[in-house]
């Protein structure tokens, strides 16, 4: 069975980490394991994640950044660190509120196999499934898949979703260098995806699940403001990787 590191950035998530969540997963699924990057918050943070590691010092590793530097570069830390931690079959990231489960990433990350080298949920609202997603935030998201979706030429329907996962070869060559945006970051994992394995084979070496489950939790720390900013940043993006 293939292990799994799921990195998990956390700023200021006192009362809004499932522990018993996550303690769960660490009990049931042996082949998961957990590094949770504490993007220095300022309220009790740490101490809960120091408290699950104390827990499953097996199976956690928290990675302590002292000054909040933003998702993507959490991420991109918690990843490196997990590099040297254990050699993982499986890398990938969720959000610390669980807005998409630990049930619905390992369902996810399935599908990987040997040609599938990248996975990614997609929050697609049709029945049967149970996506609750309040409306301006599903229009801005929309807006934003939509432009995002042009700029790579790719027919991507959900760009943003906070689940995804990458075979251990690929992860190494995506997470080599730092993102250049913050909350933009996920545009530039296609872009730098493009850049690894060619426009022409992304269709066909990587895979977007729709997922049966995803919760609205809490409040966006995004502010609006920055939505206003981000074709400006999209464009960015795209001639700093056109260029690479």
């Amino acid at each position: 069975m293939k292990t799994n590191c799921v990195v998990v950035p956390c700023y200021n998530e006192e009362f809004r980490l499932p522990v018993k969540d996550f303690e769960k997963s660490l009990v049931e699924e042996n082949n998961l394991f957990f590094c949770f990057v504490n993007d220095g918050s300022s309220d009790q943070t740490l101490k809960i994640l120091n408290d699950l590691y104390q827990k499953f010092p097996e199976k956690v590793l928290v990675v302590d950044k002292k000054q909040n530097a933003g998702k993507a570069a959490a991420i991109f830390t918690g990843i490196n660190e997990a590099f040297n931690w254990k050699n993982f079959d499986i890398f990938g990231y969720l959000d610390a509120d669980l807005a998409t489960s630990v049930e619905e990433y390992s369902r996810v990350c399935s599908y990987l196999n040997e040609n599938i080298i990248f996975v990614f949920g997609s929050r697609v609202r049709r029945i049967g499934s149970h996506i609750k997603r309040r409306l301006h935030r599903h229009l801005i998201g929309r807006i934003f898949a939509t432009l995002s979706s042009t700029m790579l030429d790719l027919p991507v329907y959900d760009t943003q979703c906070g689940a995804k996962a990458f075979s251990n070869e690929v992860a190494k060559k995506i997470f080599t260098d730092p993102f250049i945006s913050n909350w933009s970051f996920d545009i530039e994992i296609f872009f730098k995806f493009i850049n690894v394995v060619g426009k022409d084979n992304v269709e066909i070496r990587a895979k977007e699940i729709p997922l049966e489950a995803w919760r609205d939790v809490g409040d966006s720390k995004v502010k609006f403001s920055y939505s206003l900013k981000l074709p400006f940043e999209l464009f960015r993006i795209k001639r700093y990787y056109k260029k690479a």
